[in-house]
């Protein structure tokens, strides 16, 4: 009997939490909708145009490079590769935000664009998630990660995997509407910075072990794959944690909110501004790929220094 009374009374509050939920997200909806109505464009525009100015040339050119090189495509660019096509895609459509910034946001247009936002809320973050745990292999399991590193085809299936997932959230976000969606969508940026940030410790836990023919620990006498993972992860993490940052703080705001809220103009002004800077995100890649390519290049000129010296001075 006690028994039953507690499953009741568990099962109750369970119920009572997820109904509190659904009224938060009801009047996430209706805050959202009501500032949909006024213009802020002066908070959306400025950050667009510079996304639209920075991330589609940068976003092009990165492309170029991975397509046209003089070697063939590696494995380790395929993600790379998918990210800038995604970032492309997103940087394209960022004129129709601009025309529904101006226009007040239409009605038929605004799901349109709130379908394409998740190319970058979703699609990104998870690309650049991958390329941390990528990143972690090549430290931590270098055997693995040689085995798996030679072969391109498993970064094609999960790129083709990611392509799939995060067009099937965008068709679900055109039917059910971006606000709805917002707390699991915040929920979910949350567990890929904590896979960065796992990616992270575990890089630095390597470095700190003493390996065969380092030095007595880790550190800056590392393995200089061990630290160039470090650094790559860390250029992937810092920018994400901090463009992605607003829509970290959508989920505690919802919870947060109570039925007799209303839509003040410093809401709205915050909550345009949460959903337009994280489309600086777009410029994430290119970054990275550019730090990484004068990290090989500055590897690649000590290494031919050293092998003039070698040839000078022989032993």
């Amino acid at each position: 009997m006690a028994n039953s009374t507690s499953n009741e009374t568990h099962t109750h509050t369970i119920y009572r939490n997820i109904s509190s939920h659904t009224n938060n997200i009801h009047v996430f909806y209706t805050i959202v909708d009501k500032c949909n109505e006024k213009d802020y464009s002066y908070v959306c525009l400025p950050l667009e145009f510079l996304t639209l100015l920075l991330g589609l040339p940068t976003n092009v050119a990165l492309l170029w490079l991975l397509v046209r090189g003089e070697k063939a495509l590696s494995p380790s660019e395929v993600l790379g590769l998918n990210l800038a096509v995604l970032n492309i895609l997103y940087c394209a459509s960022l004129p129709l935000n601009v025309y529904i910034s101006l226009s007040r946001r239409t009605e038929t247009l605004l799901p349109v664009s709130e379908a394409i936002f998740i190319l970058n809320v979703i699609g990104c973050p998870l690309l650049l998630t991958s390329m941390c745990v990528e990143r972690y292999l090549a430290a931590a399991h270098a055997v693995l990660y040689m085995k798996l590193g030679s072969r391109w085809e498993y970064r094609v299936v999960w790129s083709g995997l990611i392509w799939i997932l995060t067009l099937g959230i965008a068709m679900i976000t055109y039917q059910e509407r971006l606000p709805k969606l917002a707390l699991y969508m915040s929920i979910t940026l949350d567990g890929f910075l904590l896979i960065m940030l796992a990616c992270l410790i575990g890089i630095v836990r390597v470095l700190r072990k003493k390996g065969p023919g380092e030095g007595q620990t880790g550190g800056r006498g590392g393995s200089p794959i061990k630290n160039r993972a470090l650094k790559n992860t860390l250029l992937i993490l810092i920018p994400t944690a901090v463009i992605y940052a607003p829509l970290l703080a959508i989920a505690p705001y919802i919870l947060t909110l109570k039925v007799e809220d209303e839509a003040s103009d410093s809401q709205c002004m915050i909550l345009n501004l949460f959903h337009t800077f994280p489309s600086l995100g777009a410029c994430i890649g290119p970054v990275f790929y550019m730090s990484r390519a004068k990290q090989l290049h500055c590897c690649k000129k000590n290494t031919e220094k050293t092998t003039m010296q070698e040839l000078q001075h022989p032993k």
